[in-house]
């Protein structure tokens, strides 16, 4: 017979050994405390949160970023060496709070390691604020400038330009050309202000008088009545600072509804009369210039390999938000061959941002040290490619153009970020 004591000793023991296995099991299943992950992640899998508003009033930019981003894997394997890329999308709808939320949920439940997007500015400065501030790296193609300009953090970098930097030789342009009274037209939000901000700055310092800045809700569905604030300006040029999608085609619509097209030189920015804009208004786009740097008419095999791509599996011309999304996952992958597949917050961002491109889907490319993009910037011209589709070629070419203008950082940072009460006037 065994004694009672022993017995007790055993099933103390045995209780001992579940409550220590029941620890690993949890121990194994914890997420990491910084939310994300991070660390190292050779020969494993890396997880990317990306968010793009594939509903709502920009749904056709969100829907072509998500592709593009899909297709740079598709084309070139969701492998880095020896990691896997796996790409987990969230929807903002445009609308700052839905985004930051998505944004949680990506780091605290989906254990992200990389956040990239989204793309309208609001909801730029509201993820790029939280990602950052959990220790994570994020990416943007958005164009708000304070995400490296004032408000510049050493996790966060944008493979786009900024709201202003493609609109800095625009109002350069514009006086060069003889004009000397402008009216500019934008969305009345960060985008907007920025855009009309690097238009104006730089028209006003070359010489040039703005007459009239109007500005309009974003999701607008009427424009006559700021049309026809233009027109009553009677201006040397108009400058529209369009975030594009249905604000664009409805805007053009009501300008060549009062009959502008023929009277007043209409000049865009990066987004005014792209894809999106052109397979809605057709040849009443025949002409019209922009200042962008993404022209899917350039002369480039890079360009045109992209185009053609795209094109055969979604049946249309790729628009600025598909290359801008295809460059960061390029850019992705590029910093990742450097890191040997490791995703470490500042480090990570370190590496991509001394990715340099001799020619991408934007040009020649390389990062400042803020972590923006320094490259060329294209006057374009809407034409007819042989087949009789729309689309943008370049009339002329502006190399290696700063986020910070022709003032140089130190001098541009003494202003404050461009608003709807401050456009460098």
């Amino acid at each position: 017979m065994i004694p009672a004591s022993w017995t007790g000793r055993r099933r103390v023991a045995r209780l001992l050994l579940l409550v220590a296995a029941l620890a690993l099991a949890v121990s194994a299943c914890a997420p990491d405390e910084g939310g994300g992950g991070g660390g190292d992640s050779a020969g494993g899998t890396v997880k990317v949160g990306f968010i793009s508003p594939v509903t709502g009033f920009v749904a056709a930019l969100g829907t072509d970023m998500r592709r593009g981003w899909e297709m740079y894997w598709q084309q070139n394997g969701a492998k880095v060496g020896d990691v896997t890329v796996q790409t987990v999308f969230e929807d903002d709808t445009g609308d700052p709070e839905v985004a930051l939320t998505k944004a949680r949920r990506l780091v605290e439940q989906e254990q992200v390691q990389l956040v990239a997007g989204p793309i309208l500015a609001n909801t730029a400065y509201a993820v790029a604020g939280y990602v950052a501030g959990r220790g994570l790296p994020t990416l943007q193609m958005t164009g708000a400038d304070d995400l490296t300009q004032r408000k510049y953090d050493p996790h966060v970098l944008r493979v786009g330009y900024t709201s202003s930097q493609s609109n800095f030789p625009a109002g350069k342009w514009a006086y060069d050309q003889g004009h000397r009274t402008a009216v500019t037209i934008c969305p009345d939000y960060a985008f907007g202000w920025e855009s009309c901000g690097g238009f104006v700055s730089a028209f006003v310092d070359a010489g040039g008088t703005i007459k009239r800045q109007v500005w309009h809700p974003l999701g607008t569905q009427d424009f006559s009545t700021y049309v026809s604030q233009a027109r009553q300006a009677n201006p040397d040029v108009v400058f529209v600072g369009s975030a594009g999608g249905p604000d664009a085609i409805l805007f053009y619509k009501a300008w060549t509804g009062f009959g502008l097209k023929d009277k007043i030189p209409l000049v865009g920015n990066c987004c005014f009369a792209d894809q999106v804009f052109l397979r809605e208004v057709g040849d009443e786009a025949l002409g019209l210039q922009s200042f962008t740097y993404w022209v899917e008419g350039r002369d480039s095999e890079v360009v045109q390999r992209f185009v053609q791509a795209y094109e055969q599996q979604h049946n249309e011309i790729p628009s600025l938000y598909a290359a801008g999304a295809f460059m960061m996952a390029q850019v992705t992958a590029e910093a990742l061959k450097k890191t040997g597949g490791k995703i470490e917050g500042e480090e990570f961002i370190n590496a991509a941002r001394q990715v340099s491109l001799s020619d991408s889907l934007y040009g020649a490319l390389t990062f400042d040290d803020t972590n923006n993009v320094v490259g060329p910037v294209y006057q374009t011209r809407i034409a007819k490619r042989d087949d009789g589709t729309l689309w943008s070629v370049v009339e002329n070419t502006f190399p290696e153009v700063s986020q910070f203008g022709t003032e140089g950082k130190e001098a541009f940072l003494q202003h404050p970020v461009f608003s709807r009460d401050y456009t460098g006037q």
